[in-house]
């Protein structure tokens, strides 16, 4: 941008060398050089501001992914899935859906009520006791359902 202020500081001096300033064309080309000028500032100014914005952004990026890391953690899978421990599986009874939820709700005072996604009837609320859905259990139960007809 200095590069622009000493083309136009150029200009001047090369006007003024002519020694126009009397005539007609002398005050237009010296109007224009002033505007010249003035924008050639705002071109500096507004690369200046557009400079601290970035760092400004630059700051707040990093405060961002600071604060992701501390609420979300960095402990996440790298298989693709939705591998968290700590979901709690309830069948709807409506829709025969499977709702999954955080299993903190289990232990907060306050009532919550979860409702189903596809239907929106209330699975759980947690003033009350729920059967906790095992995959493990269910394949458990199938195997042991399998070995009585079998005998």
């Amino acid at each position: 941008m200095k590069d622009v202020l000493k083309q136009v500081a150029y200009l001047r001096g090369l006007a003024e060398g002519m020694e126009l300033e009397d005539s007609k064309e002398g005050r237009v080309i010296g109007q224009m050089l002033s505007l010249l000028e003035d924008m050639a500032d705002y071109i500096d100014f507004l690369r200046e501001q557009q400079e601290d914005m970035e760092d400004y952004m630059e700051s707040i990026d990093s405060d961002l992914t600071d604060l992701e890391d501390e609420v979300y953690g960095d402990d996440e899978c790298d298989c693709g899935c939705c591998c968290d421990e700590d979901l709690i599986d309830v069948e709807c009874p409506n829709c025969h859906e499977i709702v999954s939820f955080d299993a903190a709700v289990l232990d907060d005072d306050d009532l919550i009520e979860v409702t189903c996604p596809v239907c929106n009837a209330v699975v759980y609320t947690n003033d009350e006791e729920i059967e906790i859905i095992d995959e493990d259990d269910e394949d458990d139960e199938e195997e042991e359902k399998e070995e009585k007809t079998e005998e």
